[in-house]
């Protein structure tokens, strides 16, 4: 019986899980728009200015990841980690982020506008110049992050002190 429970949740998992065909396109070309990406390994590809655009990147492993101005707008990233990735000038706008893992990453100018932002973790990472509109920030954390000029409009709810 517990072989095939075991069995069972493989088959859920790999289900779920990301496009060969997707993976291959973004290790070929470096981007990837509309595909389905998630539960993906990624970590420490160089993803600069890649079109991820209304993907689905959920449970996604970008740690380390280089992603300077990639467009993640409209893109699934729930439960995504980002663990020091370089994110500078990354377009988050209308994303999907839920339980999204930040620690340690650069994300300088990059665009939160009208992004779901739920229970993520911007601890000490470096949020420069970032643009936050139409958010609800409240069940997120910043704990030691940089804000030097981040830019929180009127309409962002739970704005970090």
């Amino acid at each position: 019986m517990k072989k095939i429970i075991v069995t069972l949740l493989i088959c859920v998992h790999l289900l779920q899980a990301f496009s060969a065909n997707d993976l291959k396109q973004v290790q070929e070309e470096g981007e990837c728009s509309q595909c389905d990406l998630s539960y993906a390994d990624l970590r420490g590809i160089d993803l600069s200015y890649a079109d991820f655009s209304d993907a689905n990147l959920s449970h996604a492993n970008l740690n380390g990841t280089l992603a300077h101005k990639a467009d993640f707008s409209n893109a699934d990233l729930s439960g995504a980690l980002f663990k020091k990735a370089n994110l500078k000038g990354a377009n988050f706008s209308n994303a999907v982020l839920k339980n999204v893992n930040f620690v340690k990453a650069r994300i300088w100018k990059a665009n939160f506008s009208n992004a779901y932002i739920n229970r993520c973790n911007f601890n000490e990472s470096a949020l420069g110049s970032a643009i936050f509109s139409k958010n609800n920030l409240t069940n997120s954390t910043f704990k030691g992050a940089i804000l030097y000029k981040t830019i929180f409009y009127k309409d962002v709810i739970g704005v970090p002190k």
